[in-house]
């Protein structure tokens, strides 16, 4: 029993590995866009388009791959994906041309996407996908901080092309532990989840479009927090602590979800946090002071991470195959790829309060989906 727990400990280290590498280009987002803009002295415009081009690349490549998982050999797919992330990123370190460059970083963005499919997969073939993807989301946030404390330090040192060096040599140094990623291999409950998947189409339909309602307001006001504090007269100082203090909220949720597991369900702890998500995003707005800057930065991002791990949960519960899970994974690229551009839009005629009725509007289209599934996402 003991032995049989440490290989199925090993087989989630190993689904995190693939998440960690698959997801590096939305980690390093910010660290990529200003090396790549300082490097090749482009506009914000022409950046934006290549980490777009790339997020995209990723979205439709776990749709793809997602849609395609059962198959697909996992090892041969840890070691393609892999393998084309590596390659991009050091081929990228090599480049002077920025249309090779937009070239080179969607096909490193399509193998992404093939590892955060391979992932998924992992993950929500286990038992109990609520402790799997909190364990995913604790680990991959702490690995999140020390790959930007890297980026900062690769970025300083040498631009695009010690950033791109950089990360070259730390995904090749974890592509081992992708390979102890392995799921159960039981052919009748995967006949079974087929069978089961062409009767949830509506379903599945329901969850995509509430998490990229939930994502755009939360991808948005991520980009913006810091253009955000400067509005309400905060010192950048003061703005990297609350950030600071935010993102190590964030790591606290999925000891939460830990503990609770599945004892509520997982659609009320999903409607709860989206309602307190809401209020926190309505505190900060409306009153636009540090308090509430603090204050509700950190309910939100707290909430944000609690709803992240229940909906991965309740996809797993779902398609054990890891299908929805990458189809969300997706989404929520997708969300973070289109929210600037959103976002900037609106608020190049508007200050910040008046964003307000369209993160309402928004995330209530998110709760309306979610009441629509009913007791579904429970099972």
């Amino acid at each position: 029993m003991k032995e049989g727990n440490y290989s199925l400990n090993l087989a989630l280290i190993g689904g995190v590995a693939l998440l960690v590498i698959g997801n590096s280009p939305a980690t390093l987002l910010p660290f990529i866009v200003g090396t790549l803009e300082d490097g090749f002295g482009l506009d914000k415009q022409t950046t934006g388009s290549i980490i777009s081009t790339e997020l995209m690349a990723m979205s439709f490549s776990a749709i793809l791959f997602g849609t395609l998982n059962k198959k697909l050999n996992l090892r041969i797919s840890a070691f393609l994906g892999t393998l084309a992330v590596i390659s991009g990123y050091y081929v990228c370190s090599l480049l002077n041309d920025i249309e090779i460059l937009r070239v080179v970083r969607a096909i490193s963005g399509l193998g992404s996407g093939l590892l955060v499919a391979s992932g998924h997969r992992v993950l929500a073939s286990s038992k109990n996908p609520e402790k799997s993807y909190a364990l995913f989301t604790f680990l991959i946030s702490i690995t999140g901080a020390f790959f930007l404390f890297l980026a900062g330090i690769a970025a300083e040192k040498g631009g695009y092309v010690s950033l791109f060096t950089t990360f070259s040599i730390a995904f090749l140094l974890i592509f081992p532990l992708t390979l102890l990623a392995k799921t159960p291999g039981d052919k009748a409950s995967n006949q079974e989840v087929e069978k089961s998947d062409t009767s949830k189409n509506h379903l599945f339909f329901l969850i995509v479009i509430g998490v990229i309602f939930f994502a755009i307001p939360s991808g948005g006001m991520w980009a913006f927090v810091e253009r955000l504090g400067g509005e309400i007269g905060i010192s950048q100082y003061e703005i990297g602590k609350v950030t600071a203090y935010s993102l190590l909220a964030g790591v606290f949720a999925p000891v939460l979800v830990w503990l609770l597991s599945d004892r509520f369900g997982r659609k009320r702890p999903i409607i709860i946090s989206l309602i307190v998500i809401l209020f926190s995003l309505t505190y900060i707005l409306k009153t636009m002071d540090f308090n509430s800057y603090l204050l509700g930065n950190i309910t939100w991002n707290f909430a944000y991470m609690v709803t992240v791990i229940f909906v991965l949960a309740a996809a797993a519960g779902l398609s054990p195959d890891g299908k929805l899970a990458s189809w969300l994974n997706a989404a929520t690229l997708f969300s973070q790829a289109s929210a600037p551009l959103i976002f900037g839009f609106i608020l190049n005629n508007l200050s910040f309060p008046n964003l307000l009725p369209y993160l309402i509007a928004s995330i209530c289209v998110s709760l309306f989906c979610i009441f629509l599934t009913k007791d579904k996402l429970n099972q």
